[in-house]
């Protein structure tokens, strides 16, 4: 009994070391993400589409977005949201649009948040970008970050 207690003690411990290292064990890491956007069922734009790049830096805490977008107004704001599929989830990092050129935009960020990026880096599939403008406020099209 004492060795079955032992072995599970020694798996609940690696465990829970895994879950609070993960951050650290992104840190210093790029990593780029392709996103593929729509307008979401319930709010968003329907007839709308999009593509990014979204690049995020561990070490730095910096993310930049490169969006190029069809068949919506012009943006406002551009979000990472950490949240599952079709439930509106926290914000993780507010993107600063910096430049536009035709359907095309830029933004960039350096998170004040302490390891935010390294946290996106560290369970991607659980965050998406979000895109805003006047017509769709809570979001106009939405996607899930997926490794290139």
């Amino acid at each position: 009994m004492k060795k079955n207690l032992a072995r599970c003690g020694g798996a609940a411990v690696v465990a829970a070391c895994a879950v609070l290292l993960a951050p650290l064990a992104a840190a210093g890491e790029e990593a780029t993400f392709h996103v593929t956007l729509s307008g979401p069922e319930a709010s968003g734009d329907p007839d709308g589409r999009g593509e990014a790049t979204v690049t995020l830096n561990a070490e730095t805490n910096q993310v930049e977005v490169r969006l190029t977008y069809s068949n919506i107004a012009e943006p406002t704001a551009i979000f990472i949201r950490r949240g599952a599929t079709g439930l509106e989830g926290n914000i993780a990092v507010p993107v600063v649009i910096e430049s536009r050129q035709g359907n095309t935009i830029i933004g960039r960020r350096t998170s004040a948040m302490p390891n935010a990026v390294a946290r996106i880096l560290a369970s991607p599939e659980e965050h998406y970008l979000v895109v805003m403008n006047e017509e769709y406020p809570v979001n106009a099209l939405r996607g899930p970050l997926r490794k290139e």
